[in-house]
Order: C-alpha cells, then sequence, then structure tokens
C-alpha cells in the first residue's frame, strides 16, 4: 500500500516524498516532505494546502521540529541526537553564511559509513525541521566530540540550535 503511496505521489512530483504515523486511536499524520530541496518546497504546500479534510488523518507540509529524545538508526549510521553538540562556524569568504560543526561522541565508529551525512542530516531535519535546515544553514562538517566539557570548547547542544540559528539570522539581518 505505501509503495501505491509513493507511486501515486511522483506522478504529481517525483522529487516528493512522505512520512506516516501515528498512534494507535489518534489521528493518523502523513507529512510531505521535499526531503530539504528548496526547488520543490513550493510543490509540497501547494500539495498540502490543497489536501482534502479526512477524519482521522493530519496532512503535513515539511518535517517539523521534534524533541531529540530518542535514538536514530540510518542504515549502518547510530547517532543519539541528546548527545551530539555543535560550533558555530564563520567563514570569512562568506560572513553572512551559517556553518556548523557537528560533533559525534561515537564519530570513529561511524566516520567511514557512506551513510553518516544522509544520517547526520536526518537529525538536524527533525532539530530545526526541514525549511529552517534548508533555508538557513550552509554548510555542515561532522568531526569526532573532544574529550572534556564540550561547553567548555565553545560548543551548544543540539537543542539550543534552534534559538542559535535564530539569534545568528537576526545578527546577520543586522549586517
Amino acid at each position: 500500500m505505501l509503495d501505491n503511496v509513493l507511486e501515486q505521489l511522483h506522478i504529481y512530483c517525483d522529487k516528493l516524498f512522505f512520512e506516516i504515523g501515528g498512534w494507535p486511536d489518534r489521528d493518523q499524520e502523513l507529512i510531505i516532505t521535499a526531503d530539504g530541496d528548496i526547488n520543490y518546497f513550493e510543490r509540497v504546500e501547494e500539495l498540502i494546502n490543497d489536501a482534502p479534510e479526512i477524519k482521522g488523518w493530519i496532512f503535513t507540509a515539511f518535517i517539523q521540529p521534534t524533541d531529540l529524545d530518542y535514538a536514530s538508526n540510518f542504515e549502518d549510521v547510530d547517532l543519539k541526537p541528546f548527545e551530539m553538540w555543535f560550533l558555530p562556524l564563520d567563514n570569512k569568504n562568506n560572513p553572512k553564511s551559517i556553518g556548523l560543526r557537528i560533533c559525534l561522541p561515537n564519530y570513529d565508529s561511524v566516520k567511514d559509513s557512506e551513510w553518516l551525512e544522509a544520517a547526520v542530516y536526518k537529525v538536524l531535519n527533525t532539530v530545526l525541521g526541514e525549511k529552517s535546515f534548508a533555508n538557513d544553514v550552509d554548510y555542515i562538517e561532522i568531526k569526532h566530540l573532544p574529550d572534556g566539557n564540550p561547553a567548555d570548547q565553545g560548543m551548544m547542544e543540539l537543542t539550543d540550535m534552534a534559538a542559535f540559528i535564530k539569534w545568528k539570522k537576526a545578527k546577520l539581518a543586522s549586517l
């Protein structure tokens, strides 16, 4: 059945995807995503705006921010967002850009995976939401979490990322 849903969605636009879920005895949610590709955000919005009202269903445009109290397994990459930290990066060649170094405590065990970047992107989609991550973050790098207290080294917990992005955008707008 889900293959049929994807097939029908791809007739509309082959760059869109979906996630579906919910708890028994509660409304089910169908999320339409462009997988972070801003070129197709308008198509997502059009589809959700035209969605019919169906009892027991919620139709949502884009992956929305959620809490970080979960473990993510993406192919061969296991990540625990509540253990990940980030460091804001500056780019002298592009001072209005937002860059982030994402630091993982298990970096050595996942650094050679072809899925590492995709797994981290999935986590950041849930931290910031698909639209903010795609529109606001210009680049990321992925590194090992240094020894010691990360906060002492200028790092922030992922739970602070949305607030940091909001602050940084306001600061950049004033330049």
